[in-house]
């Protein structure tokens, strides 16, 4: 771009001033007396003219202040630059975590995960230090390089001993300074541990916060924990924590990013009665959407469950919120087929968790909607059991499982993404759940599906294999896995941000 150049003008003003001559001064004394009088009247014109001169220079040194510079601007080249995608890694937090037998039981890995993951040109490293014995971390990582730019990778866990049985599965997770996990007990016969991975090249400094049933929960050892570059924590929350019903963890990390998860199990009794790896919310927020929560069989697991109580067999949402003003909030369960759904109301008081059941549900694949005054965090959970007497841990079949359910975030309208269906083990099967809130044409693999507005649509899917989604509007998508006494879920995880151009501009 080239700026105008204004035009410039100039004016000159020349004033001549007579001076007598040496004959004029040799004139006779009349004439001299005329011609002094001329001269005075001449000196007073050139008097005259000299203050005109004086204050035209004037006016025209003022003018000459009050006309603008011209304003030369150079054209800078502004150079639009696109930034090469970084590095994209998620973590999958590893085996199912359970104690050795004998005086000094020791933290171990009682089932190794299956693992699926799906994108271009992958590369798959693990954590090289776990606080488990023959426990790591894997990390999957989509260069920059890579020719595609969509990522997703999930884990499927299957224990079968005396202490640890059921199914859990989850996706992995890409690493973050702020994790929200929703989910768990430590109460008798609960076990529940928070896995703290850090995949970066620098130290994590890790401070846990917790919150229960009375409010938020103080205790020792739980700030400046150091997570090692390549390392897995593992903090049994109990230690923290003591016969809490309902806990909550904020995960804040500073210099490296972690992944952090939660993994519970339960034995009621002598039996193992289930397992499950809890995924984090990224923030508290006013909506929620969690896009699958099936009923299965409550009748036959609150017969299950009678043994210590029950008290974790009916179908619930966890709520906390964590700050400082009261949140009302409604809590809608939405049935496969659509409608209104079973819908309730509660108050929850700043920072006290709040275990919502529902007692009187319909067996049936249900989607549920939360809206809040305040911000807050939020989990599913519920329940399924063998339908066959007599099975148990030692000849491989659970009578009894327990699921948590996150929140999935929607998939923006428009978008593109990927999502990844654990592998599972026989006798299970897998379906993809997808809930539009104002309804979305989708296409999954190739297959288009419509979802109704407010309805939840199930489809299933193969397992151990990568889906991909495309959407016409927000989507929310979950996995779940389920089989005789055995359920599990995952979720769909948005895309990264792409990366916007950057205007480049010379020194």
């Amino acid at each position: 771009m080239t700026d105008p150049t204004p035009e410039l003008g100039a004016t000159t003003e020349t004033e001549l001033f007579h001076t007598p001559t040496s004959a004029e001064e040799g004139l006779e004394p009349a004439r001299l007396r005329r011609s002094s009088g001329a001269r005075v009247g001449a000196a007073l014109g050139r008097a005259g003219l000299a203050l005109g001169a004086a204050a035209a220079a004037a006016a025209l040194a003022a003018g000459v202040l009050l006309i603008p510079s011209p304003s030369i601007t150079a054209a800078v080249p502004a150079v639009p630059v696109t930034p090469d995608r970084a590095d994209q890694s998620l973590v999958c937090a590893g085996g199912a975590l359970g104690l050795t037998r004998g005086a000094d039981p020791q933290l171990t890995v009682v089932a190794d995960p299956r693992r699926v993951a799906t994108g271009a040109g992958l590369v798959e490293s693990t954590a090289a230090a776990s606080d488990a014995i023959d426990g790591a971390a894997t990390v999957v990582t989509l260069p920059r390089e890579a020719p595609g730019d969509l990522l997703a990778a999930a884990e499927s866990l299957r224990p079968r001993t005396p202490d640890v049985s059921g199914l859990a599965a989850a996706e992995c997770i890409a690493p973050a300074r702020t994790a929200w996990l929703v989910g768990g007990a430590t109460t008798v016969g609960r076990t529940t541990w928070v896995v703290l991975t850090n995949a970066d090249a620098v130290d994590a400094v890790v401070d846990l916060a917790l919150w229960g049933e009375n409010g938020p929960i103080e205790a020792l050892g739980t700030t400046g924990i150091i997570v090692a570059p390549g390392e897995q924590r593992i903090v049994p929350l109990a230690g923290l924590a003591v016969d809490e019903p309902s806990p909550v963890v904020r995960v804040t990390s500073s210099g490296g990013s972690v992944a952090a998860t939660l993994q519970t199990s339960i034995v009621r009794g002598l039996d193992p009665d289930g397992v499950s790896v809890i995924t984090p919310i990224a923030a508290p927020a006013t909506s929620h959407v969690i896009p699958a929560l099936p009923v299965i069989g409550l009748e036959t697991a609150l017969e299950r469950f009678s043994v210590d109580g029950g008290a974790d067999a009916l179908t619930a949402v966890r709520m906390l919120a964590p700050g400082d003003t009261p949140a009302e909030v409604t809590v809608t369960l939405v049935p496969q087929q659509g409608g209104l759904g079973l819908s309730t109301q509660a108050t929850l008081d700043p920072g006290v968790v709040l275990d919502l059941p529902f007692t009187e549900l319909a067996d049936g694949e249900y989607a549920v909607v939360v809206e809040a005054s305040q911000p807050i965090v939020v989990a599913g959970r519920t329940s399924v059991a063998s339908a066959a007497a007599g099975t148990g841990a030692a000849d491989g079949a659970a009578p009894a499982d327990v699921e948590w359910f996150s929140p999935a975030a929607a998939l923006a309208a428009g978008s593109e993404a990927v999502v990844a269906v654990a592998p599972v083990p026989g006798g299970v099967t897998a379906a993809v759940h997808l809930f539009a809130p104002a309804g979305a044409e989708v296409e999954l693999d190739g297959v288009a599906v419509s979802v109704p507005p407010g309805a939840v649509v199930v489809v299933p899917a193969a397992s151990d294999a990568g889906l991909r989604i495309r959407t016409t509007g927000a989507l929310h998508v979950s996995v779940t896995y389920r089989g005789d006494g055995l359920l599990a879920g995952s979720r769909a995880a948005p895309p990264p941000a792409a990366s916007g151009a950057v205007l480049v501009l010379p020194n």
